[in-house]
């Protein structure tokens, strides 16, 4: 039995503090889990002291499993169990895939549906959408020909509905990540079709809200929920614009016209302040104050910068701190309140499509290569370490009581401070 570290002071702390924020309706899980994307806030922002500075493909590896398929979605973990999706380009086949979080075992796998893959970028994969979780049930988002396909599963892998969303259409393919918000799933349906966000019944798949997006551009960023003046807004980035909306109903509160059109990145929220980036066509970073009512793009931007930004790796906010990577490995410190730049450094020669994480005030940054550059959230660069696991990387690493869950093209790892062993290169097998 592998070790895990133990944070209950800091478990109840955090659990303290979730709980100083109803108005978010946040997901019922623990404060160990890591529910969606990015974490329970979609944030990026843990406080988890036991999470190691210092790995290798032999040091504070706890596991390391095959992963079957291809995809590029993040794991999320909750109630000792973790949670993929994949695609089989044999039998074409998409899995949700059930591990334990303890030792890695594939517990089970279920096949969502089966279609031939979707026309996309070169950069996405049929299994892009992360799952969410609230501790009892898991739910998925797939692509079927011109179908967004929304499916639930307990955790014994039993599906419990699964819902359809025909009129999509993309040429870079499909990544509508799922959050949770209450008891709504909510789902992000940008695209060159019947483009759409809409909240589902979590437990039933009934449609509780569905509304129109307007501009019809396909776009891939997460839903968020942001606090504002105590009241939820869900802020999307996508379809040629920034919007927020009234979680409850889908009620459009306001939206910012932008020049960049097809969104990758999610938004990132701080100081009272969204931040969103992209760079297709144009490059953009802004800045904008949410408490506004209908198109607020001439009276609510705060500031704008258009040579700096990020494309697929999402913006990390936090304090008036504002970090940005782009695609190529520019790491930029900003203020947030102004977009003043504090200092702009390369990461190394690889490219960046994970969105970095804070945890316990360091920026975890993942390239392409599998390198996580670990930064000094200070207003001098400073480089805390680099670690290596020699493995191409696309996605998000979960956070969870201690340990860092890493998604490589073919594995899933498991870091954590202390447990030795041995990769081996070719087949994954561990010797103590």
């Amino acid at each position: 039995m592998i070790r895990r570290f133990s944070t209950l002071g800091l478990a109840t702390a955090l659990l303290g503090t979730l709980s100083s924020l109803p108005s978010l309706d946040l997901p019922v899980a623990s404060s160990a889990d890591w529910p969606m994307w990015r974490g329970p806030k979609g944030d990026g922002i843990v406080a988890d002291p036991a999470v190691p500075t210092r790995w290798s493909i032999t040091e504070n590896v706890q596991w390391k499993v095959p992963v079957p398929g291809i995809g590029h979605s993040s794991p999320v973990v909750a109630n000792g169990r973790v949670f993929l999706t994949s695609f089989d380009p044999k039998t074409n086949d998409r899995w949700l895939l059930c591990f334990d979080r303890n030792d890695g075992q594939l517990l089970w796998q279920k096949t969502v549906l089966t279609a031939p893959p979707e026309k996309m970028h070169q950069n996405n994969s049929p299994a892009s959408a992360t799952p969410a979780t609230d501790g009892s049930a898991v739910w998925v988002t797939f692509l079927d020909g011109e179908k967004i396909t929304a499916a639930a599963y307990d955790f014994a892998g039993k599906r419990l509905w699964l819902k359809t969303f025909p009129g999509f259409r993309s040429p870079h393919g499909f990544c509508g990540t799922p959050i949770l918000h209450g008891e709504l799933v909510i789902i992000n349906g940008d695209s060159d079709g019947d483009a759409f966000l809409a909240a589902l019944d979590k437990t039933t798949g009934a449609t509780k809200w569905k509304v129109d997006r307007p501009h019809r551009t396909r776009s891939f960023s997460v839903p968020v929920m942001v606090d504002v003046k105590n009241t939820p807004q869900l802020v999307i980035a996508g379809s040629k614009s920034i919007a927020g909306y009234e979680p409850k109903t889908g009620q459009q509160l306001w939206v910012v016209e932008s020049t960049t059109e097809k969104f990758v990145a999610t938004v990132a929220h701080t100081q009272g302040l969204i931040f969103a980036t992209g760079t297709s066509p144009n490059t953009n970073l802004m800045a904008i104050d949410p408490t506004g009512r209908g198109n607020v793009t001439q009276t609510h931007v705060k500031w704008c910068d258009t040579k700096l930004g990020a494309y697929v790796p999402s913006p990390l906010a936090f304090g008036n701190r504002l970090f940005v990577v782009s695609d190529s490995g520019i790491a930029t410190l900003l203020e947030a309140s102004t977009g003043k730049k504090i200092w702009s450094e390369r990461l190394g020669s690889r490219r960046h499509h994970a969105s970095p994480l804070l945890i316990n005030d360091l920026i975890y940054c993942l390239a392409d290569d599998g390198t996580m550059f670990i930064l000094r959230a200070n207003d001098e660069f400073e480089v805390v370490a680099r670690c290596a696991i020699r493995a191409e990387c696309h996605a998000t690493p979960a956070v969870s009581d201690g340990q860092l869950f890493i998604r490589t093209t073919t594995h899933l790892l498991c870091i954590g401070a202390k447990k030795d062993m041995y990769w081996g290169e070719k087949d994954g097998a561990k010797k103590n």
